[in-house]
């Protein structure tokens, strides 16, 4: 675990509040090897050319943000351009166009992992690849062909893509914002602008499909492997109205459709939230038989919600986070130990499988990770400071 000490600081002040870090978050992965070597594999399948839809669901509390903020750092790792995301007031899965604007939005890339992406940066080293090229048709060359790719998902796109390309080319500012605009969905430019640099239409239920692939192709072409597109909460859609509800479950349906068939390459979704989304007939998957068949759901609700494992319940596209087990605590107990002594001395005599206990003897039955974590803390906040000659080292850790 290497961590320096001002990030050592910041990752214990956020787990003493029960806060998941944005950094670092493979570090406290503990007991989901299984889970992080099934997304392994799936970057493997999405890099052949292959679409995918997960669904992560667990109880609060159990570590989903920590796998979730994991898998986002290897995707990074492994060039993938991320986008993140969760349901809330302003976003639904009802409408696909909604989707679309919100993946453009909230894009990460590998250079800048916590700094939304606009869709500008994401050029940024093939513009000066191409500013830098020996013959100077190279540049309207290579903007032809990406075109050209591109035009067979979508011709309004692919002109789009052509004036933003030459406004960033040319430093026309204009527009380089008006075409980056249309393409990332924005629905209120003024016409004469459009008109003005030669956009026609917008993104609508019609062509949203058609948008997001055309971007994931672009991304590739860019050199990325592909788009990973993770999104929160998913379980808000049961508090939606029935119809709405229904329609989002169809939108997600189609997604798995698209993606299996090949329709949809080198993008994969992945969809986090809790239990309810699959255990509430009425109102969860299982209330949409054509989704809840993709998914293959029928035997993944009846497995017990309490029972600690080091392995997850992992079902073709479902991944069901259950609680960390005695080992996995203990393995994580060392990991929080090690971190907090980065920064604050530990008497010597410490001891993970002692502290465990200790902890353990304070928990509920229905104890989950985070409340460990907080816990654990606690208690390392109540040590009393030791002399340097009876302090643990961070060797010994």
């Amino acid at each position: 675990m290497h961590v320096s000490n001002e990030d050592a600081l910041k990752l214990i002040n956020a787990l003493r509040s029960g806060t998941t870090p944005l950094h670092h978050a493979e570090t406290f992965a503990t007991g989901r090897k299984e889970e992080i070597d099934a997304f392994r594999k799936n970057l493997e399948v999405l890099d052949k050319g292959s679409g995918l839809v997960t669904l992560i669901t667990g109880d609060f509390g159990v570590g989903k943000t920590f796998l979730i903020n994991a898998f986002k750092r290897l995707a990074l790792d492994e060039d993938y351009v991320i986008a993140e995301f969760q349901l809330n007031n302003g976003f639904r899965l009802n409408k696909l166009e909604d989707l679309y604007y919100a993946i453009m939005h909230n894009l990460y890339l590998k250079d800048k992992p916590n700094m939304k992406a606009s869709f500008d940066d994401i050029f940024d080293w093939w513009v000066k690849n191409l500013q830098n090229a020996p013959f100077a048709d190279r540049k309207r060359y290579e903007v032809n062909t990406v075109c050209q790719e591109l035009s067979k998902y979508n011709r309004n796109y692919a002109r789009a893509f052509l004036s933003f390309m030459r406004g960033r080319i040319q430093r026309n500012q204009e527009m380089m914002n008006v075409s980056g605009a249309w393409i990332t969905g924005e629905r209120n430019i003024p016409f004469a602008l459009k008109q003005k640099y030669d956009l026609v239409g917008s993104v609508d239920k019609t062509n949203t499909l058609d948008f997001l692939k055309a971007f994931t192709k672009l991304v590739t072409l860019l050199d990325y492997k592909g788009l990973i597109v993770f999104i929160d909460e998913i379980d808000r859609v049961l508090h939606d109205r029935n119809d709405i509800r229904q329609t989002a479950y169809n939108n997600l349906k189609q997604l798995i459709d698209m993606s299996t068939s090949g329709e949809m390459p080198n993008i994969m979704f992945v969809f986090s939230g809790t239990q309810e989304i699959l255990k509430d007939a009425e109102r969860g998957i299982l209330s949409n038989t054509p989704l809840s068949q993709r998914l293959n759901i029928s035997q993944t609700i009846n497995a017990p919600n309490n029972v600690a494992n080091t392995s997850s319940s992992i079902h073709q596209n479902i991944i069901r986070l259950k609680p960390l087990d005695a080992e996995a605590l203990i393995a994580l107990t060392h990991k929080v130990v090690r971190l907090y002594g980065q920064n604050t001395l530990l008497p010597l005599t410490i001891d993970p499988l002692t502290l465990f206990t200790n902890v353990m003897k304070e928990m509920s039955k229905d104890m989950v990770t985070r409340h460990y974590i907080t816990k654990l803390i606690e208690h390392l906040d109540l040590l009393p400071i030791p002399n340097h000659e009876d302090s643990a080292s961070d060797e010994q850790w």
